[in-house]
């Protein structure tokens, strides 16, 4: 596969950064009240949040051993191949690819809602339509395309740009979250915490946020795809990177919701856009804190909508670069090295973005969860397989754990799918989530369909392992 794609390169913290910037975004700020809904109160989030934690990390350390074993553009497109060949290759790969669309277009318009809560006159003037009780805006659709063609113009530019944006906003995101955090757990009131039945606990609720945080805590994956645009040493460290980016966000996020119920009661919370921010107002006394988290809130979902894009437009270079899709998108800019055509292709799924405005709020969620958990449940099962299949391929890291991990990752892997598409779940989907998956599904099958059939799986295998299997 042609490494090419290669421009600049990403050191251990612009790893780091990428992945945190993916992940924190604006869900620490915006989400807050609807994971204490969904959860049925503090004490149930909590046990949700520690519950996502314990059935991802086999996923993770799956990751660890695949990332410097197959160091190659694509992330879990070149290990799904080669462990299952290209229908599971393009099946994993056509995942990743939504997910990371579906998350540019759901914090596209995360990102107005910020706009009109700082703005209310955005979402007031110029009135277009209504979709779904929803108003959409022309100020509002013209703010999202601008949006999108910065983060378009940075994808342009190569690698290192793109983590120089990730890190600019990681340190802003992480400075305001940590000092936000410290003034509320200095004002942690318990009494307050268990108000409302705040310590009833209900497994239900905490299976139903569980869906949800899914897609919250989704992006530490984007590190596989940066891998192979790092340096020598920081490509040795990506699995540790992807871990410490999991860890470290996760339990930011169970912080900043623990710190909200500890000072407002978690029913009063459910129903402030902000809540995070309306606890640091009330401490503080400066309404200008509100508005500082909100633009922080928004520095991040710039972040994210870089991470999501660069992962979409490397996971369909390597879909097109290992033959899953026509090789028509293989075309590298003349100077900057990315891939134009994926980039530009990416950027076309999100064109309807501003058109849905807040309709598929939620439907993009859950697609976006079935999407994520598709890319993580496959790269578990290709590492187990290729162990079998290829044992005398170099593996520096090997999964911490190993047969116990192996263990937990197959049941992780059935927790979580059964409790998404299972209806009647707790953290099923609805009816808009299946037909919105079903219309993605379809769009990648035709495009499976453009590869060139004259290559062969074995074809891909040699083109992937050919040189790997020469250093042995």
């Amino acid at each position: 596969m042609n490494n090419s794609a290669k421009q600049g390169s990403i050191s251990f913290f612009g790893l780091v950064a990428m992945g945190v910037g993916c992940m924190l975004g604006t869900s620490w700020l915006l989400l807050t009240g609807t994971w204490l809904e969904t959860a049925r109160g503090p004490l149930n989030l909590a046990v949700a949040f520690l519950l996502c934690m314990a059935v991802e990390f086999p996923f993770a350390f799956a990751y660890m051993e695949a990332i410097p074993m197959l160091p190659l553009p694509g992330g879990e497109v070149v290990y799904a191949t080669a462990a299952f060949g290209c229908r599971g290759g393009f099946l994993v790969g056509w995942a990743g690819v939504m997910m990371n669309t579906i998350v540019f277009c759901w914090v596209d318009l995360a990102a107005v809602s910020l706009l009109d809560e700082l703005f209310p006159v955005l979402g007031q003037t110029g009135l277009l339509y209504t979709a779904g009780g929803y108003a959409v805006t022309l100020p509002n659709v013209l703010i999202q395309f601008l949006l999108a063609a910065v983060i378009l113009y940075i994808q342009y530019r190569g690698a290192n740009v793109c983590a120089a944006l990730a890190k600019i906003a990681t340190v802003v995101l992480l400075f305001m979250c940590l000092a936000g955090l410290i003034a509320a757990f200095a004002h942690f009131d318990p009494a307050v915490y268990a108000s409302g039945g705040g310590l009833d606990f209900d497994f239900t609720g905490s299976m139903s946020l569980l869906s949800l945080l899914v897609f919250s805590v989704a992006g530490w994956e984007t590190v596989a795809k940066a891998a192979s645009d790092a340096e020598g040493k920081a490509a040795r460290k990506a699995g540790l990177a992807l871990v410490v980016c999991l860890v470290l966000v996760t339990g930011l996020l169970c912080l900043v919701s623990t710190a909200v119920a500890g000072n407002m009661p978690w029913r009063e919370a459910v129903t402030s856009t902000a809540p995070f921010a309306d606890i640091l107002v009330d401490i503080t006394g400066a309404p200008v804190v509100r508005v500082l988290l909100l633009l922080t809130a928004f520095v991040g979902a710039v972040g994210v909508m870089n991470s999501t894009l660069y992962s979409a437009a490397r996971m369909l270079y390597g879909l097109a670069g290992s033959d899953l899709m026509s090789r028509w998108f293989c075309r590298l800019h003349p100077k900057y090295g990315t891939p134009t055509r994926c980039i530009w292709a990416s950027a076309a799924l999100v064109l309807l973005a501003p058109f849905l405005g807040k309709l598929f709020f939620l439907p993009l969620i859950n697609t976006a969860s079935l999407a994520t958990i598709v890319m993580w449940v496959t790269t578990l099962f290709s590492v187990l397989r290729l162990r079998r299949t290829h044992p005398e391929l170099r593996r520096p890291v090997s999964m911490p754990g190993g047969r116990v991990t192996a263990v937990l990752g197959i049941i992780a892997s059935l927790f979580l799918t059964l409790n998404l598409i299972l209806p009647f779940s707790p953290g099923g989907m609805g009816g808009l989530d299946y037909l919105l998956s079903g219309v993605l599904a379809a769009a990648g099958v035709l495009l499976y369909r453009t590869r060139d059939r004259s290559v062969t799986d074995a074809d891909r295998r040699r083109r992937m392992f050919g040189g790997l299997l020469n250093e042995m």
